[in-house]
């Protein structure tokens, strides 16, 4: 495994960064030169930042993995085993280490090249230079967020909450006094997730905002939203200001929820209306085989597998399909139904060689983080109306919920935004251990036997050997 001290040394050149792939970005010593002879220009700064949202989309991050993650070690998905992939979906994880830590790394040490130029000796526009490096804040927040929703030890029993061990928050580019950075607590990642999200925001001009393939300033907004949302569940005044920064992003971002009959459609369209941020792939720059839609339903692949439980046996907690009202166009035959005569998901990842976008953030996100923000804040009244904004678009009616409960806002949650990395963090966030669902099919189904519980220390993943062989200053989670 890669690690930090590795992706710290990491060299970008101008000339490289365009038009790269991950296998450009990996580091070595030899590239350990000095960066000022290759930015030069305001346009020099953002051919580098691109860099970091191009490795954004590898196979082992938003590509497919972090996506995957997030359902099938829930009560929505499970591994068959087809091809061995997603084994560790019942989250027997081993001190090998699983995840996108190096890669999210390898991010992080793009954004903060980006961020730690001196832009006053640029050429170019000062306010787009400001504004690529607002970009290169908010992605980094972003970034670590990420690692700390799938390392952290915050919802470990016994492991301290907001005390509790959290990842490294890098911050400057090959710093000689930080190439092996300890972990930060949590409450500290938290803070300076959200100091980064305050400097992005205020660095960036609406004015120069392009389409959804680039960070925004209201996409600045929902990575605060989201990752505050989450962290409301260590300290529960961050709630507020993540209700705060999702309504800026109703009221401001000029994205609206798609209607019922543009919902499939809106899937296989690049920068639709509902798009707030979204990572870009092409004909020629996709993940092929190794892209979500053949993780799903791939004739060779095909490993993950919308989880239905025996209808013989009692239930233990209701599946994707139960959940699925008469008319809610998310569960239409174009949305969800049969391959390999296996229940899957259809519509959400159209394209099989992986061509379409994937969308990160969307607007009906940002309605549901309000609608729980507000009935934390105890305005019931608020939360129901936008609870219903989202189910009334879908062809349910406008007052489909006569009342706003966590478990209505966390049922719409899973509806909406089923195979899209959501549930599993949703049901921790909200102190849930992963349910179990009898499955129709027993052989090689990871989720036969009694899943963790919340707590569990397998519910995070472990730091990689190589890294803690690399980093002297590195502990390994509890449990591994």
């Amino acid at each position: 495994m890669k690690n930090i001290y590795k992706y710290l040394l990491l060299f970008v050149a101008t000339a490289l960064i365009v038009s790269c792939n991950e296998d450009d970005l990996e580091p070595t010593l030899a590239q350990d030169k000095d960066l000022g002879t290759g930015i030069n220009s305001a346009a020099d700064l953002a051919s580098v930042l691109n860099s970091a949202y191009d490795r954004m989309t590898s196979s082992g991050h938003y590509g497919r993995n972090t996506i995957i993650m997030g359902d099938v070690r829930t009560d929505n998905a499970y591994s068959t085993m087809n091809s061995g992939r997603f084994a560790a979906s019942n989250m027997d994880h081993t001190s090998q280490g699983y995840g996108p830590w190096s890669t999210i790394y390898g991010v992080i040490a793009i954004t903060n090249i980006v961020i730690g130029a001196d832009g006053a000796s640029l050429t170019g526009s000062q306010t787009a230079i400001s504004h690529t490096q607002g970009q290169a804040y908010a992605l980094r927040a972003l970034a670590h967020f990420d690692l700390l929703r799938m390392y952290g030890q915050h919802f470990i029993t016994g492991q301290g909450g907001a005390g509790s061990l959290g990842v490294p928050y890098v911050k400057t580019y090959k710093n000689p006094d930080n190439l092996t950075p300890a972990r930060d607590t949590v409450g500290s990642n938290v803070g300076d997730i959200t100091a980064d999200i305050t400097t992005a925001i205020s660095m960036m001009s609406a004015s120069l905002d392009s389409s959804a393939a680039y960070m925004t300033v209201a996409g600045a907004y929902a990575i605060g939203a989201r990752a505050l949302l989450y962290a409301g569940s260590v300290d529960s005044g961050l709630y507020s200001t993540a209700g705060t920064m999702a309504k800026w992003v109703i009221d401001n971002s000029g994205k609206t929820p798609v209607s019922a009959a543009g919902f499939n459609a809106s899937y296989s369209t690049d920068y639709a209306s509902n798009s707030i941020f979204e990572l870009s792939f092409t004909g020629t720059d996709n993940r092929g085989i190794n892209g979500v839609a053949y993780i799903l339903r791939g004739t060779s692949y095909g490993d993950v597998r919308i989880l239905t439980r025996d209808r013989t046996k009692a239930m233990t907690s209701p599946d994707l399909l139960d959940i699925a009202e008469t008319g809610d166009v998310r569960f239409a035959a174009n949305m969800i139904g049969l391959a390999q005569a296996q229940q899957t998901v259809l519509g959400k990842y159209p394209t099989m060689n992986g061509s379409d976008n994937i969308t990160v953030f969307r607007i009906e996100e940002m309605h549901l983080i309000y609608a729980e923000a507000m009935l934390r804040g105890g305005d019931a009244a608020t939360a129901k109306t936008y609870l219903n904004n989202i189910p009334a678009i879908r062809g349910l009616g406008a007052d489909f919920y006569a009342s706003a409960t966590l478990d209505n806002i966390l049922l719409e949650r899973r509806k909406e935004f089923y195979f899209e990395g959501m549930r599993y963090d949703d049901l921790l966030r909200t102190g849930k251990g992963m349910p179990l669902v009898d499955s129709l099919k027993q052989l090689n189904d990871d989720k036969t036997g009694s899943p963790p519980a919340y707590g569990d220390y397998n519910t995070a993943y472990p730091i990689g050997t190589g890294e803690l062989n690399a980093n002297p200053n590195m502990v390994e989670n509890y449990g591994y």
